[in-house]
């Protein structure tokens, strides 16, 4: 299979502008890919590997709390 590459000279700012522009969804996968490259070299460990999945399956379906949340709620106890 024959792949074809791209390489864009781009400034940060650019770059910056154009992540901006993009919907949530997008960001979140930007988001991931960016994570994969930036952690793919660490050792983890499964049971970080599993941790971190549980998070982010956590996180995807809104179970979290946001820190303003949870200063309300520690100033109510």
């Amino acid at each position: 299979m024959v792949e074809n590459t791209v390489k864009v000279d781009i400034s940060f700012r650019s770059l910056l502008a154009a992540v901006s522009s993009l919907e949530t969804a997008e960001k979140h996968q930007l988001l991931e890919f960016l994570e994969a490259e930036l952690f793919m070299d660490e050792d983890d460990s499964p049971e970080d590997t599993t941790e971190i999945q549980a998070a982010r399956a956590d996180y995807k379906a809104g179970n979290y709390v946001t820190f303003d949340q949870y200063k309300l709620q520690r100033s109510n106890k």
